[in-house]
């Protein structure tokens, strides 16, 4: 006998690579992770919610085996709330793989003369606005996406009247005082949908009463971190505290009615919307409010944005908002709304359409006022594609794209697809990045797919891409859109790429819910045509009447 321990010798092990060993481990992850969804789902019983005895041991343990591996706790945090919504949280719908949207548009030049969409930013301040005095406005034209619909949707839940059709908007009156504020916050759950901006003018437009305030939102605002808030918020004299302890977004609840200041600084962090809905709300506090934009100057351009279109609404509603300097200024007041304003074309879907003849032939024309930004326009002339503006529209036509140039308005990640389009177009030019990981990935991603060769420096700092040429093989397999900006960028691509196959176009509905419409009509686009209208119907039976028979 021996005492040494019995040892089952299995033979060598074949050594891998840290990328196998990576490869190995994803693939187990992802494994656990759909079996752990399909047990949530079970757990739940057809609710978005799990029993919260069954959460609380979940949790528990949870963050007890994330501490024995010295994670972050911070991001053990997002993690469990993230796996959460896999299992709850409904799953945007997309097509079977076998039944992709392929996007093979016509190879004839476009010749497209249509109405503009209407500027998102101002339709949504505008709505704000008109919940926020109870006057009565019609808004024509605008874009009628699911974030719009439910910004509506969360004003009325806090006492709004406003309403929509299939291209307008619609403020009716209230009945309450003029000098009284229209929208109840206190001891009310508001449900907030899914974007930023909705829960940023809900918590902005609390902030002038003292009380309670709940929101509540979809996966979107459920994994939202809203701790870039904490620094402002207690300078307004409130606070927002998360309702589950495990997770920074909503539910939350908002504590507010303390001494407001009547100047805060934004920091890098702030959020550029959320500026805008303060901004936008300001003339119902106190003393109005001084908005210092962050010293960091990426920051501050994307506060001084979002900044500018709050004041030009302001000013189109009679408040003497403006910006002085770095400041900007909201006075107290009360809007005066015209009934009928003329809303500008959006800049950043705008921008995609009037590109559209660079990548099919043709020409663009796109009736309305049109401001694009300094930088979009500063790249479209370095490419060539200088759009004229005339007579109330904006034009492009076609014209051979200058290789080599470097695209600045892709740091907005809102125009990075459509700088990837044109550097494939042109043939190569350098391409700059928002600086967030996700969007350097699906790029590259979408590049290695078209074959186009690129370049990508790992220096830290570096945040762009080299591209150097074009589309170099067909399109294989189905894509996932990361957002609906990618989706419009890929519908550009395919006019020189076509048979991108996505499964998730419907993705769009959260930005222009029409692209579509416009993308299938081409090579000719025009504004269509009003639906008819029934005749009135004339009764031509004569009328019975009395006759007084007199004796």
């Amino acid at each position: 006998m021996t005492d040494r321990p019995i040892i089952f010798d299995k033979g060598p092990r074949p050594r891998t690579t840290i990328l196998e060993d990576l490869l190995d481990i994803d693939a187990r992850l992802l494994a656990q992770v759909a079996r752990r969804i399909k047990l949530v789902q079970r757990a739940a019983k057809g609710r978005q919610v799990l029993d919260r005895e069954l959460e609380k041991q979940l949790w528990s343990a949870f963050d007890q085996m994330s501490r024995q591996q010295n994670l972050d706790p911070r991001m053990t945090r997002q993690m469990f709330a993230l796996l959460g919504s896999f299992g709850l949280e409904a799953q945007p719908q997309r097509r079977a793989a076998d039944k992709p949207f392929t996007l093979i548009p016509r190879s004839e030049a476009a010749d497209l003369d249509i109405t503009g969409p209407r500027s998102r930013a101002h339709t949504r301040l505008l709505a704000v606005l008109a919940a926020a005095t109870g006057q009565s406005v019609r808004l024509s034209g605008v874009v009628l996406s699911d974030p719009l619909i439910e910004l509506v949707k969360a004003l009325n839940q806090a006492g709004a009247h406003l309403s929509w059709s299939e291209d307008g908007l619609d403020g009716s009156p209230l009945e309450k005082p003029s000098d009284e504020f229209p929208l109840v916050f206190e001891d009310i759950l508001i449900f907030a949908g899914e974007e930023p901006f909705t829960l940023y003018v809900l918590l902005a437009m609390a902030l002038r009463d003292a009380g309670r305030s709940k929101f509540a939102g979809g996966a979107g605002l459920k994994s939202l971190d809203l701790r870039p808030l904490d620094l402002l918020l207690p300078q307004l004299g409130a606070r927002l505290a998360p309702m589950n302890p495990r997770t920074r977004g909503l539910p939350a609840r908002l504590e507010s009615g303390g001494r407001m200041a009547s100047r805060i600084e934004l920091t890098p962090d702030s959020p550029p919307l959320f500026a805008q809905a303060v901004a936008i709300s300001a003339w119902t506090y106190p003393e109005g409010l001084r908005l210092a934009l962050s010293a960091d100057p990426r920051a501050a351009a994307a506060q001084a944005a979002a900044l500018d279109d709050a004041v030009s609404v302001l000013n189109l509603c009679e408040i003497k908002a403006k910006r002085k300097g770095n400041e900007y200024i909201i006075p107290a007041g009360k809007p005066k709304l015209p009934k009928a304003p003329a809303l500008p074309l959006d800049p950043a879907l705008s921008a995609y359409v009037l590109a559209l003849p660079a990548m099919a032939g043709g020409f663009a024309r796109l009736s309305g006022e049109l401001t694009l930004p300094a930088q979009v326009l500063a790249d479209f002339k370095a490419l060539g594609l200088a759009p004229a503006f005339d007579g109330g529209a904006a034009i492009c036509r076609h014209a051979p794209l200058n290789a080599g140039q470097t695209l600045g308005m892709s740091r907005d990640a809102k125009y990075l697809p459509l700088a990837l389009a044109l550097a494939l177009r042109a043939g190569g030019a350098t391409v700059a990045l928002p600086g967030d990981p996700a969007s350097r990935v699906w790029s590259m991603d979408i590049l290695d797919r078209l074959g186009a060769s690129f370049d990508s420096s790992d220096e830290p700092g570096d945040d762009t891409l080299v591209v150097t040429s074009g589309p170099q093989m067909a399109w294989e397999g189905v894509w996932t859109s990361p957002d609906a900006w990618a989706t419009m960028g890929l519908a550009l691509i395919s006019f020189i790429r076509p048979g991108i196959a996505l499964d998730n176009p419907g993705g769009l509905a959260a930005l222009w819910p029409r692209f579509w419409a416009l993308f299938n009509s081409l090579p000719i686009a025009r504004d269509p045509a009003p639906a008819p209208k029934e005749p009135e119907k004339h009764d031509t039976k004569p009328k019975n009447r009395r006759v007084r028979v007199s004796g």
